[in-house]
């Protein structure tokens, strides 16, 4: 037997519209027996359902209460005890306190389940919201606020399928060491953040900064112009002397250029850009994308 919270709607509607039709028709007294069944069967399945959420004695009370109204109703057939005024008050009384305790409880059930559905609907709201704290932080630096280098790979795989084209610029603070011995690594931190806001901030449009590492970074620029390029390069190096008066520390930059076909072996690729920034920070030339 299913629950009543399981039945097809469309049936539910269908048979409260014949059990309320069913008192506009003349000859409507040869459905007592049915209605009667139906309500039943509806207690029963009602108690079945309530099991376990502090209802079920309400529930056998009204079964139990209608149940005496139906029988005194049954009993009043019989020739020899109709018209009996005990049978008359009983049928009555009891059938529309058996209904109203029906509705009653009901009416609680609504409830319990409606309680239920918003608190499970909230569960799911913080859980969503939970995940998405967890993936942010797992693919967020959060020092600088960042991506960091698993998102890089992941922006890697969605570039390979995508055909994109472009230069990524691998970027070291030179002597950040001294930095944390001389000011303390609280100060350390603070330029670590100075340094990504630049990224962010004179970056070309569509370009993505990333901290893959401790004073290591990447900015992944969307174009194979040389020329737009190095011109960035140079406003980079104009916006971060005030901290290399600060801080004596300088910036190392490596290119690369990236394609489809070196997507798919990161590690490849950064370890390019990575040699192509030690010849950089050797020589302090002005960086040429390399293959």
């Amino acid at each position: 037997m299913k629950d009543i919270s399981q039945f097809p709607i469309h049936l539910t509607v269908l048979a409260c519209a014949g059990i309320l039709l069913s008192a506009f028709v003349p000859s409507s007294q040869g459905l007592d027996i049915p209605v009667s069944i139906l309500t039943l069967v509806l207690l029963v399945l009602l108690v079945r359902e309530a099991a376990g959420t502090g209802m079920r004695w309400w529930l056998s009370l009204s079964l139990g209460t209608y149940g005496i109204g139906l029988l005194a109703d049954l009993l009043d057939e019989i020739p020899e005890l109709s018209g009996h005024w005990l049978l008359e008050n009983a049928e009555n009384s009891f059938m529309h306190i058996g209904v109203f305790l029906i509705c009653f409880c009901f009416n609680k059930l609504l409830q319990r389940h409606r309680t239920l559905i918003t608190n499970l609907n909230a569960q799911i709201q913080r859980a969503r919201s939970l995940e998405a704290q967890l993936s942010r932080m797992a693919l967020e630096d959060e020092l600088t606020s960042l991506q960091n280098r698993r998102a890089l790979f992941r922006r890697f795989d969605r570039m390979a399928i995508n055909n994109q084209r472009g230069i990524l610029a691998y970027i070291d603070l030179d002597n950040f060491k001294q930095v944390n011995d001389r000011f303390g690594h609280k100060q350390g931190d603070e330029l670590l953040s100075e340094i990504s806001t630049l990224l962010v901030k004179t970056a070309p449009t569509g370009s993505q900064a990333y901290r893959i590492g401790g004073d290591e970074f990447v900015v992944l620029l969307p174009c194979e112009d040389q020329q737009r390029c190095n011109e960035w390069i140079d406003g980079l190096y104009q916006a971060v002397q005030p901290l290399n008066d600060r801080y004596q520390i300088d910036l190392s930059i490596g290119l690369a250029i990236y394609y489809p076909g070196n997507l798919s072996d990161p590690d490849s690729l950064l370890a390019t850009a990575d040699k192509s920034m030690y010849r950089a920070k050797a020589g302090k030339p002005c960086p040429t994308p390399s293959l």
